[in-house]
C-alpha cells in the first residue's frame, strides 16, 4: 500500500487472489502474487490493520452434494414432555429437521443419509433413544415443489 492509503498493484493483486481463494496459503500467495512468504504476511497483516480486509469466509453451493437418501420418519414418544426427547437429536447430522406435532404420531423428522444401509443404522440407533416408541420411516422418492 502506498502511503496516501491508497492499494498499490500488488495489494489489489494479493486482494483478487484471496477472493478468489480465501484459504489458500501463504506460501501459494507468494508464489502466484510474485512476492516471497514473508512480504505476504505483512501485506495481509496491513491490510487486515487498515480495514481493506474484514474477514474471511466460505461461500457455500445452494445445495452442495445432496446425500441419496431422504426420508421422513413419525415417531411416537412414550415419556412426556416430548421435547426433553427430541432435544437429543438437536446436534444428530443426519437430522434436517424435527417438528413436533398434535395428533397420531408425536414428530416427525426429517432425515439425509449418505444411502439406504445408512439410514437404516440411523433409525436402529434412534430407536434405541430412551422415550422413543414406534419410528415408521417414508424414503424420499422425489421432490416435486419447492417454494423458496
Amino acid at each position: 500500500m502506498r502511503n496516501d492509503g491508497q492499494l498499490d498493484a500488488i495489494d489489489r493483486k494479493l486482494l483478487a487472489l484471496l477472493q478468489a481463494d480465501a484459504r489458500a496459503s501463504f506460501t501459494a500467495l507468494a508464489r502466484d502474487a510474485g512476492l516471497s512468504r514473508t512480504a505476504i504476511q505483512e501485506r495481509m497483516t496491513r491490510l487486515e490493520r487498515d480495514g481493506v480486509i474484514l474477514g474471511y469466509t466460505v461461500r457455500i453451493a445452494e445445495r452442495p452434494q445432496a446425500p441419496a437418501t431422504r426420508a421422513i420418519l413419525s415417531l411416537k414418544i412414550r415419556t412426556r414432555p416430548c421435547a426433553v426427547v427430541l432435544d437429543r437429536f438437536r446436534n444428530w447430522p443426519e437430522v434436517v429437521a424435527c417438528y413436533s406435532l398434535a395428533g397420531p404420531v408425536d414428530a416427525m423428522l426429517i432425515v439425509e443419509t449418505k444411502d439406504a444401509p445408512a439410514l437404516s443404522q440411523f433409525v436402529d440407533r434412534l430407536s434405541a433413544v430412551p422415550g422413543v416408541g414406534e419410528v415408521e420411516t417414508a424414503p424420499i422418492l422425489a421432490e416435486s415443489v419447492r417454494n423458496g
